[in-house]
Formats: C-alpha cells, structure tokens, sequence
C-alpha cells in the first residue's frame, strides 16, 4: 500500500507517518511465505519506512557472508566487487550494531563507489537465538537521523525472525554471537573427549545354530542311491533305516561268487579222488585247496557288502540332508557324505566372519546372538573355536570359521536356526572404532 497516496496521512505528522508505516511493513513482512519473497520485499518494499535508493542483503554462509539480493535486480552475483567489500568490513561493522555511516568511510573501492548514494545505514538483522541472520545495507543521498536509526533497531529485529523462520536450512543456524561460540567449543570439546572413550571392537557375521559332534553318514561303496527313508530333520533312532543303496549290482556278484565257489570246490573234490592213484593230481591238491578259499573269500566280501546297502542310523538323532529326491537314483563315491546325524540336545553356534570385516579376537570372548525369528531379543555365547585360515563359502566370498558356546537355551535356539552375530574383541578408542572401516576403504582404494 503507498502511504504518499493514503488520505488515512494527510495532515499527520511526519513522525506518525514514519511509525505508522514501519508498523504496517512489519505485518507485510509477517505475511511472506518463502525466503525469495522475503528477499525481494527487503530490498525493495521497505523504502516506504527507510527511503533508501538502493539497497543489499547479505547472509552467513559457511563462516562468510554472501549477497543474496539487491535493489531492483532479479538475480545477483556473489562475487562481485561490492560482495567482496562487504565481507571485508562486515565483523568490525557488526560489532557497532544498527548505526549511521557514508560511503566514504566505509572506504569502498573507487570503481564502484562513485555510483552509490552518499549515506548508508548499516542494519544488522538480529537472530532470535542471538547473533546475527543477515545484514541490510540501505543507501541514500539524504542523510539518515536518529529518528531513522531508532526505527531501524525493532525493524531489524522483526526481519532476522522472519528470515530465520523461512529459513529451509532450519538446522543450520550460523552464529555470530559469544554466546554460540561458547556452545560450538563446548561440543567439540565433548566430542574430542568422546574420541578417546574405550568401546570393544566389534564385528558382525552370519551365525546357524549346529550341533557339536555331528555323525557324517556316508556311502558304504560305489553305487546308486535306491531311496531315503526319512525325511530332513527327523528324529531317528539308533537301528532305524535311513538309506537303502541298489543291490541289483551286488546280488549278481554274490551270485557269481557262490557258482564260481561251487565250481572250484567240484574240482578239488574231484582231484581229491584222482589223489589216490594219479600222483600228477595230487600236486595240484595245494592250488585248488588255495583257489577254494580266495572263492570263499570273495563270497564272503560280495555278502558282507550286499549286507551294507541298507544303512542304519548308528545312534540316536536328528537327520540332515537337504531334500530326498536330490539323492534318489543318484551315482555316489564310496566314502561319500549322504547326510549328517545330529544331536539335538548338544547345540553351538557356527560363525563365518568375512575376512574383510576380521577383527583380533581370542577364545572366550563376549558373542552375542540375535536370532532372525526374534532379533529384539540377543542370546549370550562365549567364543570356544578361534578360526585361523579363511575358506571360501556358498556366497563365493572368504570367511574364517567360527564356534560359539551358548550360555542359554530356550525355544528360539533350535537346529538350523539362523541369524547374526556381533563378536566383541579388544577395547579400543571410539574414534577408532568408527573410522577403521572407512580408513581400510580408503587405503584399499588408494593402494597404499
């Protein structure tokens, strides 16, 4: 609204007048609604208070100060000549607060200067926290009076609050004042002081719970799987039936055994007679007796190993296979794993820690397990087997192995459950804990 053009202010008094219109460019003021705007009407709008014909704002930024808008211009450049006078002569100007000064004591370059009004009020915008939001520089060739200053003070308080509050960087808050340098040193104070804070190093890494002396099952011979007979994870016990391997190949030895028996012991049976008159077979007596019974030891290697194709659990346990119809009808290699017997009620914890994540650890350390069925909750474990070589694993990445002796045991610790767990090692400065990993990273990625 222009106050010259009001008949509310004909034949009032100038002073009135001035009040009146910095009252009504506070409320203007009140009712910006983005830091552009409110730049903009800073520069411009309040002229009708502080009749400046040019006008700048600075604000902090990063320990400096930087213009953000001028009179009459859409966008401003930061480094120009007038922008670097500025940041030379802000911190001593400051300290005096809003005051009354000229162009030529602020001593600005002769390049520039020659083209600003002669008087300039210097107005600091108060921050609500204390220090500084910003300063206004309004220029005039009119001097400027007590009056004008007195009115500039409450103005320049009212224009940091609304900068402050359409702020978008509301978490930044540059201060000028003692006040928040006193904060600022305290907390880095504390943050030094927390650097050297001992914590354990710690490291994460992929846990299953196992059982502690597991029974390998393996194949008896060369041949085929027939059929399994239990399903994963079933309870057996000790003589239940778990794997029955194809005999078709057995029998048919045995058989040829039993024939090749019964034809050798015919012929000793026959030289045995011709003994008695013909002295020719009565040398060969010892080569067919011996001949007899490497045929009775092959019949008996063909029936002991027919005897073996259905294997029998050797103790009581849970079985581990991944599934049935994976070994059915399959060739296997004598001494091959078929699947795992284990005991359920003697349970540890088996830990691959990747070798890029290792940290120094010895036996008896501090593990604590959270479980994927319930990680809100962490089982307690003490480290038992320290691993020292690192070996490849399904992922296709290096780990080293890892045992775990549970202190408790309840319904989430059963066999083949998975989760994570955070080994503790030495205690070591918190700042180091927190920089190893980005440190390695980077020695790795500079190659040094």
């Amino acid at each position: 609204m222009n106050e010259a053009g009001n008949p509310l202010f004909n034949g009032v008094d100038s002073r009135l007048k001035q009040l009146t219109t910095a009252l009504m460019v506070e409320r203007d003021i009140r009712l910006r609604r983005n830091r552009t705007d409110l730049h903009y009407y800073l520069v411009n709008e309040t002229a009708r208070v502080h009749g400046h014909q040019l006008a700048a704002l600075f604000r902090p930024k990063a320990g400096s100060w930087k213009m953000v808008a001028a009179t009459d211009v859409s966008s401003v450049e930061d480094h120009s000549a007038i922008a670097d006078w500025f940041r030379d002569k802000v911190d001593g100007a400051n300290e005096q607060g809003v005051h009354i000064t000229t162009t030529s004591a602020l001593a600005a370059p002769e390049d520039f200067s020659s083209g600003l009004p002669t008087n300039v009020l210097w107005l600091p915008l108060a921050h609500p926290d204390g220090g500084v939001a910003g300063v206004l520089l309004l220029f005039r060739e009119e001097p400027y009076t007590d009056r004008d200053r007195l009115i500039a003070e409450p103005l320049g308080e009212c224009y940091g609050h609304s900068l402050v509050a359409l702020d978008d960087r509301s978490w930044v808050r540059v201060f000028r004042g003692g006040k928040s340098k006193a904060v600022a040193l305290t907390l880095i104070a504390l943050v030094l002081i927390g650097s050297f804070w001992r914590v354990p190093l710690t490291a994460l890494a992929p846990a299953e719970i196992v059982t502690q002396n597991p029974f390998p099952i393996t194949a008896p011979f060369d041949g085929i799987v027939t059929e399994i007979l239990v399903p994963p994870y079933t309870s057996v016990r000790k003589g239940d039936l778990l794997i029955a391997m194809d005999a078709t190949e057995l029998e048919m030895k045995r058989n040829i055994a039993r024939q090749s028996l019964a034809v050798t012991t015919a012929e000793l049976e026959r030289y045995r007679h011709e003994a008695f008159l013909d002295r020719e077979s009565k040398s060969k007596l010892a080569v067919w007796e011996s001949k007899v019974e490497l045929q009775r030891q092959e019949l008996q290697n063909s029936e002991e190993k027919l005897g073996r194709h259905r294997l029998l659990a050797p103790r009581a346990g849970v079985v581990l296979y991944d599934h049935r119809f994976n070994w059915q009808g399959v060739p296997v290699k004598a001494g091959q794993r078929l699947m795992t017997l284990a005991d359920p009620s003697a349970l540890e914890v088996k830990i691959d820690l990747p070798a890029r994540a290792l940290i120094p650890l010895e036996q008896g350390g501090d593990v604590a397990l959270f479980m994927d069925m319930d990680p809100s909750a962490p089982i307690g474990a003490i480290l038992s087997v320290v691993g020292v070589q690192a070996r490849p694993t399904p992922s296709g990445t290096m780990a080293y192995r890892y045992r775990a002796r549970l202190l408790e045991v309840d319904e989430k610790v059963i066999l083949g459950a998975r989760g994570t767990a955070r080994l503790e090692g030495e205690r070591v400065p918190l700042a180091y804990a927190l920089l190893r990993r980005p440190l390695s990273a980077l020695r790795q990625f500079l190659g040094i």
